[in-house]
């Protein structure tokens, strides 16, 4: 998820739990196309749960990362 910033921007802003899509969407600042693209994909890996208003991280998502934050902190290069 390195090589992915804005997928990891989209699940850290779900770590503290569901977040209307609209707030999501105006919150990471991206144009709607690119944002429902990378929702697309952190859904159908599983990590998001995407309702009629809302999303949330999954358990799989909180898990993953939770991984890439502490790699991120102890400057590992794993790409």
């Amino acid at each position: 998820m390195a090589n992915y910033p804005p997928r990891k921007l989209i699940l850290r802003k779900l770590g503290t739990g569901p977040v209307p899509t609209g707030s999501l969407h105006k919150n990471v600042k991206m144009t709607q196309r690119v944002f429902e693209s990378h929702l697309g994909q952190l859904k159908d890996a599983g990590l998001v749960e995407v309702g009629k208003e809302s999303v949330s991280i999954t358990e799989k998502g909180m898990e993953i990362l939770s991984y890439v934050e502490k790699l991120d902190q102890e400057n590992i290069d794993w790409t």
